[in-house]
């Protein structure tokens, strides 16, 4: 199985095609609308007191193609993988591939990731974050409610679609949907959210758990180790996308394989 081609063949061309749409510099500076009396409101400001998340998604859609921190996000996420690839094989016929050579202990250990990162489970943990905020009148849970909900409709589109259209094959053999895994990608869009909203002390435990998601595919021989590297950063761009603006710290997050495990690297942007 040709494993490297099929992780960025037709990703490499998605890629160039990004790129080439004229993808501005990412920044959390804010554009300026007029108003009505003349004066100029930050359009940044306006779509954060926007409480609709499906209002919203138009402009998350656009900036996920406009945003020159996504391009590298997404060439970087590819990079990863690629070199991951070469790791494939070696964990997944390891001992940590629980289903087939490991023992039930661990197999349990890894087990609640399945439910952790299900889209339906991520996706209804979003609305009901939204519909507390909204029930109880709560600005900040109500915010987090509607960046969640934008996060995990953009990241599950974008993860469907590349499934779609790469249709490399489980490790298990069940089906073509492989690359990406979708389970983390939408947990490390949760995580990424809750650290833009909450910063690090929330957004370290958002991401431990993301990775144990992560690595629970692996464990249940569900994807290869480049599934999950690349699910990790499309999780992190939807994210920071639908979070431009808010958070002070500028960190450009992205995953690391490794030798049976995942790390993840944070590099500080001027």
């Amino acid at each position: 199985m040709v494993k490297i081609r099929l992780a960025g063949g037709p990703l490499f061309l998605f890629f160039l095609t990004w790129t080439s749409l004229g993808a501005v510099p990412w920044q959390d500076q804010p554009c300026s609308v007029p108003n009505p009396d003349g004066t100029q409101s930050p359009c940044l400001e306006n779509a954060e007191q926007e409480t609709n998340p499906f209002k919203l998604l138009p402009h998350d859609f656009k900036n996920i193609f406009t945003q020159t921190e996504n391009a590298w996000t997404i060439g970087i996420g590819l990079g990863a993988a690629w070199a991951a690839s070469s790791l494939d094989d070696q964990i997944t016929t390891s001992s940590f591939n629980s289903e087939r050579y490991g023992g039930p202990g661990l197999d349990q250990v890894f087990e609640p990731g399945e439910i952790l990162g299900n889209a339906i489970v991520q996706m209804g943990g979003a609305f009901a974050t939204y519909g507390l905020g909204k029930l109880w009148t709560k600005p900040g849970i109500l915010d987090l409610g509607r960046d969640l909900l934008r996060a995990q409709i953009v990241t599950q589109s974008l993860t469907i679609g590349i499934k779609a259209a790469v249709r490399r094959e489980r490790p298990d053999g069940t089906n073509n949907w492989s690359f990406p895994s979708g389970h983390t990608s939408t947990s490390f869009a949760t995580a990424t959210v809750l650290q833009r909203h909450y910063g690090w002390p929330a957004g370290i435990p958002a991401y431990a758990v993301a990775g144990f998601v992560a690595a629970s595919r692996l464990n249940e021989d569900r994807h290869y180790l480049s599934d999950v590297v690349f699910g990790a950063a499309l999780g992190i761009m939807a994210g920071r996308t639908v979070t431009v603006g808010i958070g002070r710290g500028q960190f450009l997050v992205t995953p690391v394989p490794g030798p049976g495990q995942i790390g993840i690297q944070l590099t500080q942007l001027p």
